[in-house]
């Protein structure tokens, strides 16, 4: 599932779909929440920052 949510999280930055970025977010926090060691929300936040060039 969390591969889903990368996917649809990657498109919603793509067009701009703030609903949908939250609603991603969310769902990563409340995975890495109840899966110890998790870091989605981690890896979420790299693809919304760009890398340093």
């Amino acid at each position: 599932m969390p591969e889903l949510w990368i996917r649809s999280y990657a498109r919603a930055l793509t067009v701009g779909d703030s609903l949908e970025i939250a609603r991603v977010e969310a769902l990563a926090a409340d995975y890495d929440a109840h899966n110890p060691g998790s870091s989605l929300l981690d890896e979420l936040e790299a693809i919304k920052t760009p890398a340093a060039a």
